[in-house]
C-alpha cells in the first residue's frame, strides 16, 4: 500500500515529492539482535525481531532528523513560480537537493532472521520532500505508564483464551513496555498524521503474514518456513492484546497536545489527525473512522 501511495502521489495531478521509510528497515543489525537474544534468554518476546526493543532507535531518530534537515535546507534553495502562474517549485539547479541515505533491511538473510544492509546499499533520496511516509506494524502503540494498570491488563489476558500473553512472564512484558516509551519519546514527535489499517481479527494477521512470506520466497528464494511464520506471528500477539484496543479508540496525539496548542510551526490540534481504516480479510475497506 505504501508503494502504491508513493506512485499515486508522485504522479499527475499531485506531482508530489514522496519518500518512504519502514520500521522494518530500522531493525537491529543481526549481530545486535543476537546479542539482545543472548542477554535476555528468558524473554521469548526478544528472541526474534519485531517487538519494541528490537529496533535501532538511534538510527531511526538520526534518519528522521536528516530528512527534516534536508527538507529545510533544500527548500531554502527552491525558487517559486511568479504569482499568477501555476503553483510550481523548481530547484535552482540539479544539485540543489540534499541527499539522505535511507536505511534498508533484508529479512531473507541468515535463514530468515534478517540483517541490516551495509550503508553503501541503502537507497538515497534527495530533498526537498512534500510527504514522508513512515509505516510499521506497531507504530501508534503507546506504553502503559501505570504499573498497576499494566499488571491488570496482563492478568486479564493471561486468563483468557488463546492465552498468548499468559505464555510470557510479566517481567518480559514490562521490558517491552519500557522499550516502547523510547519509541514514543524519540519517534512519535516526528509524526504529523496517523493512519491505522485495522484487521478484522487477530487471526487475520497469521493469514496476511503467511502471504507476505510466500511473496518473499518467490522474490528471494529463501525465508521462513510455515511453522516458523506461525511462531513468529505468535510472538507479536501479546503486544496486540496489550496495546491494540487503545489504538483503535484513542487519538494518537491526544496525550501530547491540547485540543489547540501552539508549537514552533504554529497552532496545531490533535483532532482530525488520526484515521482508522477498517479492512476485511481480503483487505477491502469496510469503514473509516476519525479517531478522537
Amino acid at each position: 500500500m505504501t508503494n502504491k501511495l508513493v506512485a499515486t502521489l508522485s504522479a499527475a495531478p499531485h506531482n508530489l515529492r514522496v519518500v518512504t521509510l519502514s520500521m522494518d528497515d530500522l531493525y537491529l543489525p543481526f549481530k545486535d539482535q543476537e546479542a539482545l537474544r543472548q542477554k535476555h534468554p528468558g524473554n521469548k518476546l526478544l528472541q526474534f525481531r519485531g517487538l519494541p526493543g528490537t529496533h535501532d532507535i538511534k538510527l531511526g531518530t538520526e534518519t528522521f532528523k536528516a530528512l527534516c534537515a534536508a527538507n529545510r535546507t533544500s527548500h531554502s534553495r527552491i525558487t517559486r513560480g511568479e504569482q499568477g502562474q501555476e503553483d510550481e517549485r523548481r530547484p535552482d539547479d540539479s544539485t540543489s537537493g540534499i541527499a539522505v541515505a535511507v536505511p534498508s533491511y533484508d529479512k531473507a538473510l541468515h535463514a530468515g532472521r534478517g540483517d541490516q544492509l551495509p550503508r553503501e546499499q541503502w537507497p538515497v533520496v534527495q530533498g526537498p520532500f512534500d510527504v514522508v511516509l513512515f509505516e510499521g506494524w506497531s507504530l501508534g502503540f503507546r506504553s502503559v505508564r501505570d504499573p498497576k494498570k499494566l499488571l491488570e491488563i496482563y492478568q486479564q489476558h493471561a486468563k483468557c483464551p488463546p492465552h498468548h500473553l499468559g505464555q510470557h512472564s510479566f517481567a518480559s512484558l514490562e521490558m517491552i513496555n519500557r522499550s516502547l516509551e523510547e519509541y514514543e519519546r524519540e519517534w512519535y514527535s516526528f509524526l504529523d498524521v496517523f493512519v491505522h489499517l485495522s484487521a478484522p481479527s487477530l487471526e487475520t494477521v497469521y493469514k496476511w503474514r503467511a502471504e507476505q512470506e510466500r511473496d518473499l520466497w518467490a522474490r528471494k528464494g529463501t525465508g521462513m518456513t510455515e511453522d516458523q511464520v506461525k511462531e513468529f506471528v505468535s510472538r507479536f500477539m501479546p503486544a496486540y492484546e496489550v496495546y491494540l484496543e487503545r489504538l483503535k479508540v484513542e487519538n494518537l496525539f491526544k496525550d501530547d497536545l491540547a485540543p489547540s496548542s501552539t508549537t514552533p510551526r504554529g497552532p496545531v490540534s490533535w483532532t482530525g489527525r488520526h484515521l482508522r481504516l477498517d479492512l476485511d480479510e481480503t483487505r477491502d475497506l469496510v469503514s473509516t473512522v476519525q479517531v478522537e
